[in-house]
């Protein structure tokens, strides 16, 4: 999936652009996502009238709200009537679910919360929440908890995924195994494109019981039940067994305990794939990474060197790391 940033704007967007209103238009975007403006336009050009109608716009900043937009470069206006512009159709349509939409922009809300009180964050040391007194779920909080949130996120993930999923199938050898323990799986998307590319090869998903449900009718969809099951549970409490390898993809930080779990549960030449994006390589220096720790709620995803470590000390052989050409760290290993 694109990334919209800052240089896709037209050039004379940037140049009004200053970086101490930079988040004013930001939050704008936020709006308009929020409000699912974009996808609502898509393939209509509508009077600013219909779009408040369709939209839930009031008239007194209507115009205004979709002026702001055109400026940026994201409409278009012909008249009174306006509609996506390309940029606009590309970045907030075409490469996005709607379930990345919500869960996204409701995520960038928080962003804004947490980052208005970045004076006191830096000066006194404590969590932006402590400050605020708001009370925060974590992602895996939520995964157990909240029905509507796992069903959004799994399937965001289930689209974002694709282009890893088949990177990792194209790179990773599974010739001689048949069962595949995919902890953390969500919607299935990476053992979908394993079994695909391994006709010998069955998968099953652990997961939370919320994410199976959701997970379950997107292996039905994709015809392939017969070959990848689900099943619930904490990989912190156990792991099941009868599995030659055990993955660990993309899921976080991975306690050393739990890998030593899955080397007690592989047979002889079973195999642990491990692995993740920019996170599982070497410590994160660039301005995204950067700025997340001051906001960040859940474990940082151990680095490369520190995952092979743990590898090593609980008796995997034949450990290899290589970084896939979707910019992922795959790193495997023996019992």
């Amino acid at each position: 999936m694109s990334t919209m940033t800052l240089d896709k704007l037209p050039q004379r967007a940037l140049r009004e652009i200053d970086l101490q209103r930079a988040f004013i238009y930001a939050r704008f975007v936020v709006t308009a996502e929020r409000l699912q403006l974009f996808r609502k336009l898509h393939g209509k050009e509508l009077t600013s009238v219909e779009i408040g109608k369709r939209v839930g716009l009031h008239k007194k900043y209507r115009d205004l709200f979709l002026d702001v937009l055109t400026r940026m470069g994201l409409l278009r206006r012909r008249g009174n009537r306006y509609r996506l512009s390309s940029l606009g159709e590309k970045y907030f349509v075409k490469d996005r679910s709607i379930y990345w939409t919500r869960l996204f922009s409701a995520e960038c809300i928080n962003y804004y919360t947490a980052f208005s009180v970045l004076e006191e964050v830096v000066k006194t040391g404590k969590d932006y929440r402590k400050i605020l007194g708001v009370k925060h779920k974590s992602d895996y909080e939520r995964l157990e908890s909240d029905p509507e949130w796992a069903h959004d996120f799994t399937y965001m993930l289930y689209h974002v995924h694709q282009p890893n999923a088949r990177s990792l199938a194209e790179n990773l050898d599974l010739t001689g195994y048949r069962n595949l323990l995919d902890v953390g799986g969500g919607s299935g998307v990476v053992s979908m494109a394993l079994v695909r590319a391994n006709p010998k090869l069955n998968a099953c998903v652990f997961e939370f019981e919320l994410v199976c449900r959701t997970a379950k009718k997107i292996i039905a969809k994709e015809r392939l039940s017969k070959r990848i099951s689900t099943m619930a549970g904490d990989m912190y409490k156990s792991l099941p067994k009868g599995f030659d390898v055990i993955m660990f993809w993309d899921i976080g930080h991975i306690k050393p305990s739990v890998i030593k779990r899955a080397y007690r549960n592989l047979p002889e030449g079973g195999m642990i794939v491990m692995g993740s994006g920019t996170r599982a390589g070497k410590k994160g220096t660039s301005l995204n990474l950067l700025t997340w720790q001051f906001i960040d709620t859940t474990p940082r995803s151990s680095i490369r060197e520190e995952v092979l470590d743990t590898l090593r000390s609980v008796g995997f052989k034949h450990i290899k790391h290589t970084r896939l050409p979707t910019g992922e760290v795959l790193i495997t290993g023996r019992k």
